[in-house]
């Protein structure tokens, strides 16, 4: 992109510059919450909110961290993603309640370069934005609720065109473009499909199988999607001969349950960056060649102390490092290659059988380590761990009779040998966690919630570790109690005649042993297609009229008196069917 895309775009800026020197030091960063980058190239910067919802602008340098207060916002935005470009960055902020989005764009340096509001007629729910280099404006691609229909929408200042329009939610959606190209991977209860649109002619290749996330990355004048099945598999696919084409790269069942992936060009080669918000390990893929690599693939494995959200960044040594984020708003730095990682595979579990209950921590070391531990735990983010009487020489710890909440382990780590301690690690524990309800999505539906006799399969929305029971069969309050397979996130059953079925699921968390509040999921088997079946149009009607029901009782949630007629009207139905 040129040098002058930012000058191209209007005045320096249209309010006073808030950017204020913050602070710089060492890792973790503490309170911040980064913003999702759609990245272009990887590079030592960074943009991060604080819960007074203003924007930061940090880097790396040194190994250390700097820090910019950059802008703030009226309120915590709706949608905030950053879009780094060769000239700076740009951050878009999308506002539903008061429709309108936000343009703020800054040079390497942190300046504030251009700032505009542009209003909006409908909720937007994702963007990926660029600059038009010919003219100097703004343009994005926006997933909007228009008009009581899910659309794509092109968007500049000048027009908004349509791209794709649904009555269904778009579930799965990854947005890019390069080279004027539009390129848009979409999921309806239909399956997924990948278009392309120029100028106004798009053509869609359909995917032969849903995939749970996905990148878009030009290499050598082709754009190649590259994302994760459910099964463990790394995929590539590209349409540069004018059908779709696809490569599995890798299969392991290690990535089963990493949802995210980063892929950008480090040291002349491509690398894939596998993880997920739950796992407490990163993965990596090296290709000396892509798609089709000289050498045999290898899945490195980089152990984390805590499971977080990852961020690959590097340094101006041209050092591989990521950011880890955890869920109490903590950054860390981290090397890819570690000499040694001082705390990795720590988990908890919770006795509730136990009177009072016990909680145990334990945690992994280096083979051959001199380490002793001092910690502290409390219900404060930031703490500084207890003095050297507190040391521990095991990597273990017990705590017992603490009320129901939300905990934090402060941990740190002294070298034996030399007496160094290393950082602190805030690590946040949960007292008689229950897990959440599982969420379900009916896969290949001839009609809505609605599939042929033979086999249903449902895709679990929010998989978490741990076991799954379920049970399939006409009743509406059944607990499952059959164990089943669910670590790919789908889960199969044989439908043999046509009717009305509940599809009940439950997890179990790992930790405490605790059953969650089990799904109860309503779906209806029809013999025949849509074109088929005289019976389908009625039966579609009677979904619509059960999905108003249970969203009377909603909101009506709390008042027995009102959500009595309606729970009397689904039992009518129910009896109707039967």
């Amino acid at each position: 992109m040129r040098r002058l895309a930012f000058l191209l775009w209007g005045v320096f800026a249209l309010y006073p510059n808030i950017r204020a020197q913050e602070n710089k030091g060492d890792w973790p960063i503490s309170g911040l919450k980064l913003v999702d980058t759609q990245w272009a190239a990887w590079v030592s910067r960074f943009f991060a909110t604080d819960k007074k919802n203003q924007l930061y602008y940090g880097k790396l340098v040194d190994q250390k961290y700097e820090l910019m207060r950059v802008s703030k916002f009226p309120r915590e935005p709706d949608v905030i993603k950053h879009f780094p470009m060769e000239d700076g960055d740009l951050v878009v902020q999308v506002y539903n309640f008061e429709k309108y989005m936000r343009f703020e764009a800054f040079d390497f340096t942190g300046e504030l370069r251009y700032s505009n509001e542009f209003a909006l007629d409908y909720n937007v729910y994702d963007v990926d934005a660029r600059v038009n280099v010919t003219e100097g404006n703004p343009s994005c691609l926006l997933y909007a609720y228009d008009k009581r229909n899910y659309m794509i929408k092109y968007w500049t200042e000048r027009k908004t065109q349509n791209l794709m329009v649904s009555r269904d939610p778009i579930d799965l959606m990854f947005l890019q473009w390069a080279d004027g190209d539009v390129h848009y991977v979409s999921s309806t209860p239909n399956g997924m499909s990948w278009t392309t649109w120029q100028k106004g002619v798009y053509k869609t290749f359909p995917l032969p199988f849903h995939i749970k996330n996905a990148k878009f990355y030009q290499y050598r004048k082709t754009m190649h999607l590259v994302g994760i099945d459910h099964e463990g598999g790394l995929w590539q696919f590209d349409i540069v001969s004018g059908t779709l084409r696809q490569n599995l790269l890798l299969r392991d069942r290690r990535l089963v349950y990493t949802d995210t992936l980063a892929v950008f060009n480090f040291n002349r080669a491509i690398n894939v960056i596998l993880s997920s918000s739950r796992l407490s390990s990163a993965y990596r893929v090296v290709f000396d060649d892509f798609p089709y690599p000289r050498k045999k693939l290898n899945l490195e494995v980089r152990n984390l102390f805590w499971p977080g959200r990852i961020y690959p960044i590097v340094d101006k040594g041209n050092y591989l490092n990521f950011l880890h984020e955890t869920e109490l708003q903590h950054i860390y730095l981290e090397a890819w290659s570690a000499p040694t990682v001082l705390i990795s595979n720590l988990d908890w579990t919770l006795d509730i059988k136990r009177n009072p209950p016990v909680m145990l921590v334990h945690w992994s070391i280096p083979e051959g380590s001199q380490y002793a531990y001092r910690y502290l735990l409390n219900q404060e983010a930031d703490s500084e761990p207890l003095n050297e009487t507190k040391l521990i020489p095991t990597n273990t710890l017990q705590f017992s009779a603490r009320k129901d909440g939300q905990y934090v382990l402060h941990l740190q780590v002294r070298n034996v040998r030399t007496g160094s301690y290393s950082r602190i690690y805030h690590i946040p524990l949960v007292w008689q966690y229950t897990p959440p309800e599982p969420r379900l999505i009916l896969l290949n539906p001839i009609s809505p919630r609605m599939v042929r006799v033979g086999r249903a399969e449902f895709l679990l929305r929010n998989p978490q570790h741990g076991e799954y029971y379920a049970t399939l069969d006409s009743k509406a309050e059944t607990i499952p109690k059959t164990l089943v397979s669910a670590a790919s996130g789908r889960l199969s059953f044989m439908v043999r005649r046509k009717g009305l079925y509940y599809l009940h699921v439950a997890h179990r968390d790992p930790h405490s042993r605790v059953l969650s509040p089990v799904a109860h999921f309503l779906f209806f088997a029809a013999p025949f297609d849509k074109e088929e079946d005289p019976t389908l149009a009625e039966n579609k009607k009677r979904i619509e009229e059960i999905l108003r029901i249970k969203k009377h009782i909603e909101d009506a949630k709390g008042d027995p008196a009102a959500t009595h007629p309606w729970i009397n009207r689904l039992r009518e139905i129910e009896a109707q069917i039967q």
